[in-house]
């Protein structure tokens, strides 16, 4: 069954280069790690970034790997807030959770 994250950040006014640069650094890894992978930026004012893997366990490989979680540190003190969605439903709990799925 293929999963799916979407992940929408905002990041802190002052913090848009740092994360920008987390991000690309992040993004070569990801997409050895996902089956697709695209990230868009809305004016530097908000990131969305779209994975999508072809099955549970390659999507909980990449949510445990070392790059995500330096993603969510990069989010909790680089950004004012995030949205997640896993498979279409919003995900309630912070993104470090989604390393326990």
């Amino acid at each position: 069954m293929r999963r799916k994250l979407e992940l929408v950040v905002w990041p802190k006014l002052r913090k848009n280069l740092e994360f920008s640069q987390t991000l690309d650094c992040l993004s070569v890894k990801f997409q050895e790690c996902c089956s697709s992978l695209r990230i868009e930026s809305q004016n530097g004012d908000r990131y969305i970034l779209y994975a999508e893997w072809s099955n549970s366990e390659k999507m909980r490989r990449m949510l445990k790997s070392k790059e995500f979680s330096i993603l969510g540190g990069a989010i909790a003190i680089l950004c004012e807030r995030s949205d997640i969605r896993l498979d279409g439903e919003p995900f309630k709990q912070d993104i470090a959770k989604l390393s326990i799925l």
